[in-house]
């Protein structure tokens, strides 16, 4: 998982005005933002309960033929509809 960099960005070298400290809401919404991105708490959800290894084995397998469906019917030829 990507770690989570709360720093404020590099100023330009020419730019002369003193740094402030960024405000709490805003890097309260950063640090939000960046656990979404990371998958922190679709992580810690996933992990809250046991989950037992055959229900583990049945979710992957639906996970993996639902994306199977998915690639196959955008792999299906579509009728054009200009010439009807």
């Amino acid at each position: 998982m990507p770690s989570i960099d709360l720093r404020p960005r590099k100023r330009h070298p020419k730019d002369k005005r003193p740094s402030k400290p960024m405000p709490f809401d805003v890097a309260l919404r950063k640090f939000r933002k960046a656990c979404e991105r990371a998958g922190i708490v679709q992580e810690v959800r996933r992990r809250e309960f046991y989950e037992k290894p055959t229900a583990k084995r049945k979710r992957k397998k639906g996970e993996g033929i639902a994306r199977w469906k998915k690639k196959e019917k955008s792999m299906q030829l579509r009728p054009d509809r200009r010439y009807r």
